[in-house]
């Protein structure tokens, strides 16, 4: 500002002033406001305490049912998978029904042909099987009159209580049937080998029927075109019966008669009368698997009594005994009596026994019962003196 005074000369007062006095104009014009603006109107007003809170309800995000799932795919008219219904998994009855359902998507074949074909797969791995319980069988029959004889003599010992010539002969028993392979348990093999199968088919075809698979509803042949439905006209349980009654005419799974299961027969021909109302109401798709199972066991029973095949095999030869030669069949209610009489005659021996070796236990254990007349550890009475004991004469 000086240096400008100085610039001006005498002018230079002047000019300073001028400018002075226009800041001062413009100064008086101006509000307060305009030179200083009011900065905190544009911050918004803090957030009362008091204000009410509103309340936020969350949202649920639900997994869609079963139910949602099967509406879905009828209004789509594709099937969802196997899991997104429950069905499959690790367990026995989620493999079949895994590979059921692989049959029909990949091998692009209808809900009754891969039934059929996982039932005669599981079939024909279990034949092996069948021919092992067979030869075991017919063994078993050709040695029965041996087995018999020896289980008699068991019998007597046993009831005598000579629990020695009890173990020397079950040691016999058991030397018999391993000399010739043969043992009676392994008539059972078969039995509970195939009872897992057939829980697992029907759980798991029940459990696909009731969901239900909408292709399911129309997967079937025939008048069973419905295989979640049952069978209007009850064609499928009145065969069913008739090829359970067949299989057991024919001798059971193994094809071997025997003349001590003449009592089983009897019950199981009752049960196959049995089931045709308690499974009249069935789905289809469970008496499509117990059809063709029952129609395999009746080509397998026949298949195994032609002798080229038995020769292939090699089976042994199953020997006809003279029924003479044979424990005659005590029925029923008699073998029932006599065997609850045998195992009372074992236990009474059994308990007796016990009590023995307690009192020889006692005996070797317990105080020194007194077998005279004076007390040996006292002073030895008068009358004693002289008595002769084991060879030998006491001596003053």
């Amino acid at each position: 500002m000086a240096a400008i005074v100085r610039s001006c000369g005498g002018g230079g007062h002047l000019i300073f002033r001028n400018l002075g006095r226009q800041v001062a104009a413009d100064t008086s014009l101006s509000p307060p406001d305009a030179v200083a603006p009011n900065i905190t109107s544009e911050v918004p007003p803090a957030m009362s305490t008091d204000a009410p809170l509103t309340e936020v309800t969350p949202v649920r995000f639900e997994a869609p049912t079963t139910h949602d799932i099967m509406q879905a795919a009828a209004e789509t008219g594709v099937d969802p998978s196997l899991a997104e219904l429950g069905l499959g998994g690790w367990t026995p009855i989620g493999l079949l029904q895994s590979t059921i359902d692989m049959c029909h998507s990949t091998l692009h074949l209808p809900w009754w042909a891969s039934i059929v074909c996982c039932t005669l797969l599981a079939r024909s791995l279990m034949f092996p099987l069948i021919v092992k319980g067979q030869k075991n069988a017919i063994n078993l029959n050709n040695v029965m009159p041996q087995i018999q004889k020896m289980n008699e003599k068991i019998n007597e010992a046993r009831t005598m209580g000579n629990k020695w010539e009890v173990a020397h002969l079950t040691a016999e028993l058991q030397a018999f049937m391993k000399k010739h392979g043969v043992n009676p348990l392994k008539n059972f093999m078969v039995p509970l080998a195939q009872m897992p199968v057939f829980i697992s088919f029907f759980i798991g075809l029940r459990r696909m029927a009731t969901l239900p698979i909408m292709s399911m509803m129309t997967g079937g042949v025939f008048w069973f075109t419905d295989l979640t439905a049952a069978d209007p006209y009850f064609i499928l349980p009145i065969m069913t019966s008739l090829t359970m009654l067949t299989i057991i005419e024919l001798g059971s799974e193994l094809g071997v008669e025997n003349p001590q299961m003449k009592t089983m027969k009897n019950v199981m021909r009752v049960v196959a009368l049995m089931i045709l109302p308690l499974t009249a109401s069935f789905p289809t798709a469970i008496f499509t698997y117990w059809m063709t199972s029952n129609t395999f066991t009746i080509a397998q029973i026949s298949l195994l009594k032609v002798p080229a095949v038995r020769q292939w095999l090699k089976m042994p030869n199953k020997i006809q005994h003279d029924p003479s030669s044979l424990k005659k069949n005590e029925g029923f209610m008699k073998g029932m009596k006599s065997g609850w009489k045998n195992a009372s005659l074992a236990s009474e021996v059994e308990n007796r026994q016990r009590r023995a070796a307690l009192r020889w236990k006692e005996a070797g254990t317990g105080p020194v019962p007194q077998t005279f007349t004076y007390d040996p550890t006292k002073q030895t009475p008068a009358g004693a003196h002289g008595i002769k004991t084991k060879g030998t004469v006491r001596k003053k």
